[in-house]
C-alpha cells in the first residue's frame, strides 16, 4: 500500500493529453490513436476532426482527472495500449 505522499508523486508523473496528428502520420482508417510517450498517454486525433476549443477543454478535464487522483496508469504492471488499434 502506498502512502498519500507517494500517491501524489505518482499522480504528478502521470499525464494524458490530446494532440492533433496530420493525415500523413495517422494510420489509414483511423481518426484517433493512443500513443504512450515516456509515461504520458497522448490521444492522437486526426487534424480537422476536433476543434481547438474542444481539445483545450478536454485537455483541461483530463489534467483535472489525473491530478485529483481519479486517473491511474497501470502500464508498468500490464499491457500498454496498442499504438495502432485494430
Amino acid at each position: 500500500m502506498t502512502d498519500e505522499g507517494t500517491a501524489k508523486q505518482q499522480r504528478a508523473r502521470e499525464s494524458v493529453r490530446i494532440e492533433f496528428v496530420p493525415k500523413e502520420k495517422m494510420p489509414d482508417g483511423h481518426i484517433v490513436i493512443p500513443i504512450e510517450v515516456s509515461g504520458t498517454l497522448v490521444w492522437g486525433v486526426l487534424e480537422g476532426q476536433m476543434t481547438d476549443e474542444l481539445r483545450d477543454e478536454m485537455n483541461a478535464c483530463l489534467q483535472h482527472i489525473v491530478h485529483s487522483g481519479l486517473w491511474r496508469q497501470n502500464w508498468d504492471e500490464g499491457d500498454t495500449p496498442p499504438s495502432h488499434p485494430h
